[in-house]
């Protein structure tokens, strides 16, 4: 029960000694004391809620944005063999352009308002829906797609009977998988232009040197991107308790 607390307890003691013994200047490594200092005042401020929720905001906006574009598109590549060879070289080679070089476009397109935050996270989150999509939809069983068309399916039919409940796991797969990317690019796009949002706060008090309420800003990056994914684990596993049976 108690090993998991291993490491944070030996990281936070050895925190603690360094800081007892001045090893390092407070600007560089703040001591355990004055971190707990800014964690209390941005609790007890309301600040760092402020931070959470716009950047909540903007990466709900940008991986919805992702599952309306990516799903459709993934049904159609992975079905029609025509959008295939039509689309899926491009797609190949953007996906691998890291999205956060689409930042300075994204700043220029949308004046650095909310939208380009969002279209970052879009982004990150389009390609992994996408070839998950794509996958699930290849993925469905040759056999009964066949037995489909003997009794005489129409399209719809096979994609709404067949395909849809087969791709549904790897679409699942894909959005927690754009959970992940779209949360580290939204904090990435927060550096540029942003008063609100947990990466405007890491950036703001980079400029001041407060590196206390920096790492604050970090440890709630990590525990809210822990708490999206337990969350999205859980509604995975009832929507798929079928599985287990």
């Amino acid at each position: 029960m108690m090993q998991p607390l291993v490491a944070p307890i030996v990281i936070l003691a050895a925190w603690a000694i360094a800081s007892q013994l001045e090893l390092f200047p407070t600007y560089i490594v703040p001591s355990l004391p004055l971190v707990l200092g800014a964690f209390r005042d941005l609790v007890q401020s309301g600040e760092i809620f402020h931070h959470i929720v716009a950047s909540l905001a903007r990466v709900g906006g940008g991986i919805l944005l992702g599952i309306v574009v990516g799903v459709p598109m993934g049904f159609a590549i992975g079905w029609f063999r025509g959008m295939e060879r039509s689309f899926e070289p491009m797609l190949h080679v953007l996906r691998q352009i890291p999205p956060i070089a689409w930042i300075p476009f994204a700043l220029v397109w949308f004046k650095g308002g909310i939208g380009s935050a969002m279209f970052v996270v879009f982004i990150g989150a389009f390609f992994p829906i996408l070839v998950n999509t794509m996958m699930g939809v290849r993925g469905a069983s040759q056999g009964l797609i066949e037995v489909g068309y003997t009794m005489g399916c129409s399209q719809r039919q096979l994609l709404t009977k067949i395909v849809l409940p087969a791709s549904v796991p790897f679409v699942f797969s894909g959005i927690r998988i754009s959970m992940g990317i779209g949360w580290a690019c939204v904090v990435a796009a927060e550096f540029f232009g942003y008063k609100y949002g947990l990466g405007a706060l890491i950036s703001s008090s980079y400029q001041v040197l407060r590196m206390d309420r920096m790492i604050v800003g970090m440890a709630f990056i990590g525990l809210v991107g822990l708490g999206m994914d337990k969350l999205f684990r859980s509604l995975e596993t009832r929507v798929f308790k079928w599985k287990g049976q």
